[in-house]
Protein backbone atom coordinates (compact mmCIF):
# COMPACT_ATOMS: atom_id res chain seq x y z
CA UNK A 1 0.00 0.00 0.00
CA UNK A 2 1.51 3.22 -1.18
CA UNK A 3 1.69 6.06 1.44
CA UNK A 4 1.04 10.03 0.52
CA UNK A 5 4.87 10.37 1.12
CA UNK A 6 6.50 7.99 -1.45
CA UNK A 7 7.91 8.64 -4.43
CA UNK A 8 6.54 7.79 -7.77
CA UNK A 9 9.90 6.21 -8.97
CA UNK A 10 8.46 4.80 -12.45
CA UNK A 11 7.56 8.45 -13.17
CA UNK A 12 10.98 9.66 -12.25
CA UNK A 13 12.55 7.08 -14.53
CA UNK A 14 10.57 8.15 -17.71
CA UNK A 15 10.68 11.58 -16.75
CA UNK A 16 14.57 11.02 -16.86
CA UNK A 17 15.16 8.76 -19.36
CA UNK A 18 12.64 11.32 -21.93
CA UNK A 19 15.33 14.06 -20.60
CA UNK A 20 18.33 13.06 -21.65
CA UNK A 21 16.43 11.59 -25.13
CA UNK A 22 15.49 15.18 -25.78
CA UNK A 23 18.91 16.57 -25.17
CA UNK A 24 20.30 14.51 -27.41
CA UNK A 25 18.48 15.05 -30.17
CA UNK A 26 18.69 19.09 -29.30
CA UNK A 27 22.61 18.90 -29.32
CA UNK A 28 22.48 16.52 -32.90
CA UNK A 29 20.06 19.25 -34.48
CA UNK A 30 22.25 22.10 -33.15
CA UNK A 31 25.17 20.37 -34.60
CA UNK A 32 23.60 19.80 -38.01
CA UNK A 33 22.11 23.41 -38.23
CA UNK A 34 25.82 24.70 -37.40
CA UNK A 35 27.63 22.13 -39.93
CA UNK A 36 24.67 23.68 -42.46
CA UNK A 37 25.64 27.41 -41.77
CA UNK A 38 29.27 26.30 -42.15
CA UNK A 39 29.08 24.93 -45.36
CA UNK A 40 26.56 27.67 -46.72
CA UNK A 41 29.50 30.58 -45.28
CA UNK A 42 32.17 28.29 -47.00
CA UNK A 43 30.19 28.01 -50.41
CA UNK A 44 28.98 32.23 -50.26
CA UNK A 45 33.23 33.10 -49.46
CA UNK A 46 34.37 30.89 -52.51
CA UNK A 47 31.25 32.78 -54.64
CA UNK A 48 32.49 36.01 -53.46
CA UNK A 49 36.05 35.75 -53.44
CA UNK A 50 38.50 37.43 -56.13
CA UNK A 51 41.73 36.05 -57.68
CA UNK A 52 42.72 39.14 -59.38
CA UNK A 53 46.21 38.74 -58.27
CA UNK A 54 46.69 35.38 -59.25
CA UNK A 55 45.03 36.12 -62.35
CA UNK A 56 47.40 39.15 -62.73
CA UNK A 57 50.69 37.02 -62.24
CA UNK A 58 49.51 34.02 -64.93
CA UNK A 59 48.93 36.59 -67.00
CA UNK A 60 52.43 38.08 -66.72
CA UNK A 61 53.77 34.65 -66.99
CA UNK A 62 51.96 34.25 -70.22
CA UNK A 63 53.02 37.03 -71.52
CA UNK A 64 56.85 36.59 -71.12
CA UNK A 65 56.93 33.50 -72.14
CA UNK A 66 54.60 34.61 -75.26
CA UNK A 67 56.79 37.26 -76.68
CA UNK A 68 60.50 38.13 -78.78
CA UNK A 69 63.34 39.93 -77.07
CA UNK A 70 66.42 40.11 -75.38
CA UNK A 71 67.65 38.99 -71.72
CA UNK A 72 69.68 42.15 -70.33
CA UNK A 73 71.42 40.46 -67.55
CA UNK A 74 72.27 37.57 -70.21
CA UNK A 75 72.21 38.47 -73.59
CA UNK A 76 70.30 35.46 -74.40
CA UNK A 77 67.97 35.62 -76.55
CA UNK A 78 63.68 34.83 -75.99
CA UNK A 79 61.68 33.69 -78.35
CA UNK A 80 58.00 32.81 -77.79
CA UNK A 81 58.04 29.21 -76.00
CA UNK A 82 55.52 27.54 -79.29
CA UNK A 83 58.60 28.68 -81.74
CA UNK A 84 61.13 27.35 -79.20
CA UNK A 85 59.38 24.16 -78.85
CA UNK A 86 59.08 24.00 -82.73
CA UNK A 87 62.50 24.37 -82.93
CA UNK A 88 63.95 21.60 -80.74
CA UNK A 89 61.13 19.29 -82.85
CA UNK A 90 63.27 20.02 -86.28
CA UNK A 91 66.15 19.61 -84.42
CA UNK A 92 64.95 16.48 -83.49
CA UNK A 93 63.84 15.58 -86.55
CA UNK A 94 67.26 16.64 -88.63
CA UNK A 95 69.30 14.65 -85.87
CA UNK A 96 67.02 11.49 -86.73
CA UNK A 97 67.63 11.90 -90.41
CA UNK A 98 70.98 12.48 -89.93
CA UNK A 99 71.65 9.44 -88.08
CA UNK A 100 69.06 7.08 -90.48
CA UNK A 101 71.71 8.50 -93.51
CA UNK A 102 74.49 7.73 -91.79
CA UNK A 103 73.27 4.02 -90.98
CA UNK A 104 72.37 3.25 -94.30
CA UNK A 105 75.23 4.33 -96.16
CA UNK A 106 77.43 2.44 -93.46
Amino acid sequence: MAKYDDLDTRQIFVIGIGSVLVTIVTILAVQYVYYLLVDAHQTQLQADSSYSRQNQILTDQSESISRYGADPATGNAIIPIDKAIEEVIKGANSETHADENESEST
